[in-house]
């Protein structure tokens, strides 16, 4: 009986490890109008750092659709850390690219 219950606590811990990230809307939780609604989330949570993605949620021309993409990416960036109680942090873009008509943003943020 005990090994079973020790398997089924592993199925679920191994099924929540494999979950996707929970996706929020930039504009519902930051009241904005950013027309390309980029959507994100946040990963890898750890004691001094953190990693966001940002993706458009609709398409979008020109250059507006990179600006608003890392300008979402610094303000969620911005929010956390302040959130954690940290006073000094550094984001870094480690992916920056287009998926057909999707931009993304990936940044790691870092506890100085």
């Amino acid at each position: 009986m005990l090994g079973l219950l020790a398997i089924n606590a592993a199925v679920a811990v191994f099924i929540s490890g494999c979950a996707s990230p929970e996706a929020h809307s930039f504009n519902a939780d930051y009241k904005e109008n950013l027309l390309t609604k980029p959507v994100y989330f946040i990963e890898d949570k750890k004691a001094s750092s953190f990693t966001i993605t940002v993706k458009e949620g609709t398409p979008s021309s020109g250059p507006e659709r990179v600006t608003d993409v890392k300008a979402a990416a610094s303000t969620i960036a911005s929010d956390e850390c302040q959130k954690l109680g940290w006073e000094k942090w550094d984001l870094n873009y480690i992916e920056d690219h287009n998926r057909g008509w999707m931009h993304i943003v990936v940044a790691k943020v870092t506890r100085k």
